[in-house]
């Protein structure tokens, strides 16, 4: 009977152990989610401003593209312009 007592004791003890060790774990992993959670918070706001920073560039690129195309039309004007020049000149000398 007391052999039963003390092989009884002996499970109880290594249950206690056991669930203290799984108490602790259970704190630690409850700590590293909270930790997690606030990481994967932070990476979704940079993610929001990045996204904010990607769309003003693209629109400012986009903006610039306009702008280049209203210079490159003015520039073709400006060629053409000298080109009638040139072709007037060009005319004067042949029938000069």
């Amino acid at each position: 009977m007391t052999q039963q007592l003390d092989s009884l004791e002996q499970k109880v003890k290594l249950l206690l152990e056991a669930m203290n060790a799984l108490r602790q774990q259970n704190a630690s992993l409850l700590k590293e989610n909270i930790q997690l959670k606030a990481e994967l918070e932070a990476q979704h706001e940079r993610i929001g401003e990045l996204t904010e920073r990607l769309t003003n560039s693209q629109l400012a690129l986009a903006g610039q593209r306009g702008d280049d195309s209203e210079n490159t039309q003015k520039l073709r004007k400006q060629i053409d312009q000298y080109i009638q020049e040139i072709d007037k000149c060009i005319a004067w000398l042949q029938n000069a």
